[in-house]
């Protein structure tokens, strides 16, 4: 059963499972996100909009040019560890406000390389997050070249298939993409990102309730947003959570965290 998120085209956990990191958005979500990526802009300090030419936005890359990006890959939410969501049931406080950043290490489209480059997308999910209806938007590293932010635009989107078009079919509100400092910093296998004035998130091991004990580095595997890690990934809870967006502003501590690899691929 495919559910109605309302503007865009429903997606069923079960689709989203079988479909994620292989299939191309639909027609109708695609001219939707083609609209909303050229209205990029970049932020200040302070998280205002700036000039939106800065990006030279005009149009989207070729989404049939084969793509590639692996990395490091990690999220903090505003639910219990460790995320129900992430194993299919409801968010713990009924929804489910979460920050996910990653880190390219390699990377391309087409000839453009994105290698080094980072990446964070913020949502608000209003029940369980198959439902659909997400409010999302994305920071893209302000070291990317216009060719680079062309590029990005047509992955994240959702237009160049793989994993970010299964991804689509679940956002309701997307929020213009702005092209920001983010700092991804990694110490003693933990992960930190900033971006100035607009948000900061941070990732640490959860005590063990034995005393005595190290801290927990407990793995999980298979969770049910298929295809956003590549393997197994760690479970932590998050130092920090604060986002300061003037879109969607929430903060939260000590609550779900999860760190691990990437690897997504298209068309």
């Amino acid at each position: 059963m495919t559910t109605d998120t309302g503007s865009q085209p429903g997606l069923s956990r079960r689709t989203f499972l079988a479909t994620a990191g292989s299939v191309l958005a639909s027609t109708a979500t695609r001219l939707r996100l083609r609209a909303w990526w050229p209205h990029a802009g970049t932020a200040t300090a302070g998280g205002a909009l700036a000039s939106t030419t800065a990006l030279g936005l005009v149009e989207p890359a070729d989404a049939s040019t084969a793509w590639r990006m692996r990395g490091d890959a990690f999220e903090a939410c505003s639910c219990n560890v460790t995320c129900p969501c992430n194993f299919g049931s409801d968010p713990t406080l009924g929804f489910c406000e979460v920050i996910s950043a990653w880190r390219i290490q390699e990377g391309h489209y087409g000839n453009t390389r994105l290698d080094g480059l980072n990446l964070v997308l913020y949502n608000r999910m209003p029940g369980n997050i198959f439902q659909g209806n997400w409010t999302s938007g994305f920071y893209l590293d302000q070291r990317a070249t216009p060719e680079q932010v062309q590029a990005l635009g047509t992955i994240l989107s959702g237009q160049a298939g793989g994993w970010f078009a299964a991804l689509s079919g679940l956002i309701g509100q997307q929020l213009a993409p702005q092209q920001v400092p983010i700092q991804f910093e990694t110490v003693n296998g933990e992960h930190r990102v900033m971006v100035p004035g607009l948000l900061e998130v941070g990732t640490e091991r959860i005590p063990n309730p034995v005393p005595g004990q190290p801290p927990l580095d407990t793995t999980v595997s298979d969770i049910a947003v298929a295809g956003l890690y590549a393997g197994p990934v760690h479970v932590r809870r998050s130092s920090i959570l604060k986002l300061t967006d003037p879109n969607l502003r929430f903060e939260y501590s000590r609550r779900s965290s999860l760190i691990g690899q990437f690897e997504y691929t298209g068309p």
